[in-house]
């Protein structure tokens, strides 16, 4: 980290300061470090060329994990990977796992705020279901208790665990800001996103890959089944089924996010993929809740000319069928 100083003259001058080892302190306030030092496993780390690199290679050194570090090389092209920590841009990270017969793969994004992960058999592992995942530990394993905030895009998985402990839980607004105002105001146990930003309880108002990984780590080693495949399938059982997926559309021109709104909740089917409509929120873009807890959510997005379409539902049919009538109304 490079800060501006000013010398005795009081001229300008840059000094570096090497905030890593009070970073890797942190680290190891938040995590079990005795459950990760005695864990076996064969990892691989995808930094994804990015300012991940080197961050869980190191924090893991001296432990009984075997670390693998993939594309940790500085690129600022990122070796024409965008890279974003999603099963589109993992089949390097996924052929890895598989090729080296490692019992976990992580990835960080370009800013190392967000994680993505691949399990023993080479399958991608969403945001959805690592977030599930870590508030199931923190509650039941570590005893945590406090609010838990996800935003509209995220599973409800989330929703089920937070009903099932008795916790207060926020939903806002698609991005890790909102989540952010509400851990500097609240006892926030954990917030996160479905693009991957986590953050728990201690740490900054902020996801972190580097975090949310060696948290993640951390889960499959004190399972006693080293196995993220099998918390996965146990996950599912126990407050699943949920299938996600999401699709962009890229968009010829700008879309009146209010006057989009207003269409679509007004002109709300009574039933969507054979369910009744049980509920229609416009908190961000509009969302559709259906009886059996399957949501259809459809939402410009904030950074880019895209209109992105969200569904979470007990079988993948299901989504398939609320994607395909987000996009026939998205385009209408």
């Amino acid at each position: 980290l490079t800060a501006n100083l000013l010398d005795a003259a009081g001229a300008p001058f840059k000094h570096l300061l090497d905030v890593a080892p009070a970073y890797y302190a942190h680290l190891r306030s938040l995590l079990d470090m005795d459950v990760l030092a005695d864990c076996p496993l064969d990892v691989i780390v995808d930094p994804m060329h990015g300012a991940g690199r080197g961050y869980i290679k190191e924090m893991l050194k001296g432990s009984a994990c075997r670390i693998q570090e993939i594309r940790g090389e500085m690129n600022p092209g990122f070796g024409g990977v965008h890279p974003e920590p999603i099963e589109p841009y993992l089949a390097a990270l996924m052929k890895a796992v598989i090729s080296n017969r490692a019992g976990l793969g992580l990835a960080t994004d370009g800013d190392a705020d967000r994680i993505g992960a691949v399990d023993e058999r080479g399958q991608f592992v969403d945001p959805h279901r690592i977030f599930a995942l870590s508030l199931r530990y923190l509650v039941e394993q570590r005893g945590w208790r406090g609010a838990v905030v996800k935003t509209v895009s995220t599973t409800r998985m989330v929703d089920r665990l937070a009903a099932r402990y008795h916790l207060p839980l926020y939903e806002t607004p698609v991005g890790f800001n909102h989540i952010a105002d509400l851990m500097l105001q609240d006892d926030v146990l954990i917030g996160g996103e479905e693009s991957g930003g986590i953050s728990i309880r201690g740490h900054i108002p902020e996801g972190d890959g580097i975090l949310s990984g060696l948290l993640l780590l951390e889960i499959v080693a004190r399972s006693g089944t080293s196995s993220l495949h099998t918390l996965i399938e146990d996950l599912l059982r126990d407050v699943g089924p949920a299938h996600y997926a999401r699709r962009d559309l890229r968009l010829m021109r700008p879309v009146a996010k209010a006057e989009m709104v207003k269409r679509l909740a007004e002109g709300a089917p009574a039933r969507l993929a054979g369910q009744a409509i049980v509920e229609v929120q416009p908190m961000d873009g509009v969302k559709y809740l259906l009886a059996d807890d399957a949501w259809l959510l459809i939402r410009p997005s904030g950074t880019e000319p895209v209109l992105r379409v969200y569904a979470e539902a007990p079988e993948p049919a299901e989504v398939e069928a609320l994607l395909q009538y987000g996009e026939q109304v998205a385009a209408a």
